[in-house]
């Protein structure tokens, strides 16, 4: 029985050491500024682990060698990504993905006839000619012509590019394009930041995987911070660099505290 119980123990360590927590960035492709990056789901697919991307599109999850994480979201093509040893040291990745393209089996492009009620297709009442003569239009009237402007507008982009993107059918409908202005990032203080790391990481990362005691999580965070500018490197996005400086420092911090008893 005793030798059942060790083997499970063994088998059950080595498993868990193949666990291991990895951070990536999420870029898009074009028209960046349309995708909510926040609404972006990572799913280990083996694990069935899933979680979802930052603002800036950072995220955090555990996998193991070979582990297969899909990346889908409103408006992007979804993405599969193998967890090759490179990407497993690493520890960090970033993940390019893009926008999703409708595909339309066929597009025309019609000349605008100099009669624009031929464009819509109708021909005018009884009444709508007796308009013309007096030289009323109605307010119907011209709804549908504007309606044919928007629709001729749509086919033509769809023709020069044989297809297009759902946010690019969005601007062409809307001229969404002349409106949307990238919003300044707002400044957070140093302890904002710090909290938004150990949010990122999680508490359990730190404890589980660093054994930094739980007590002592957002005083090490601070120690780290200060001594290596992780304000510059936050603003930078370069969380490669942040996450390799947690695992070299935490053995460090840890004889600290062991010299302070």
């Amino acid at each position: 029985m005793k030798k059942y119980l060790l083997f499970f123990t063994f088998i059950l360590s080595f498993v868990q050491a193949q666990n291991k927590l990895i951070s990536g960035k999420i870029m898009i492709d074009g028209d960046e500024e349309l995708i909510n990056l926040e609404k972006i789901n990572i799913l280990n697919s083996n694990s069935d682990v899933k979680t979802t991307a930052n603002s800036d599109g950072i995220f955090s999850i555990k996998v193991n060698l070979n582990d297969e994480l899909s990346f889908i979201g409103g408006g992007i093509e979804q993405r599969t990504l193998k967890i090759t040893e490179a990407i497993f040291n690493k520890g960090f990745i970033n993940i390019h993905l893009t926008v999703e393209v409708i595909e339309l089996n066929e597009a025309k492009v019609f000349t605008l006839n100099k009669d624009m009620l031929k464009n819509i297709g109708k021909e005018k009442s009884f009444q709508e000619k007796m308009n013309d003569e007096m030289g009323i239009v109605t307010h119907n009237f011209k709804a549908k012509l504007n309606l044919k402007e928007t629709e001729t507008s749509v086919r033509r982009t769809i023709g020069q590019v044989g297809g297009l993107s759902a946010i690019g059918l969005f601007k062409t409908i809307t001229g969404a394009h002349k409106k949307i202005k990238p919003l300044p990032k707002i400044q957070k203080s140093k302890q904002d930041q710090i909290d938004d790391l150990k949010r990122f990481y999680t508490e359990n990362y730190f404890v589980e995987d660093l054994k930094i005691p739980k007590g002592k999580v957002t005083e090490f965070i601070d120690y780290c911070f200060t001594k290596y500018n992780f304000g510059k490197l936050l603003n930078e996005n370069n969380y490669d660099e942040i996450l390799n400086t947690i695992e070299e420092q935490a053995p460090k911090y840890l004889t600290k505290l062991k010299s302070e008893e």
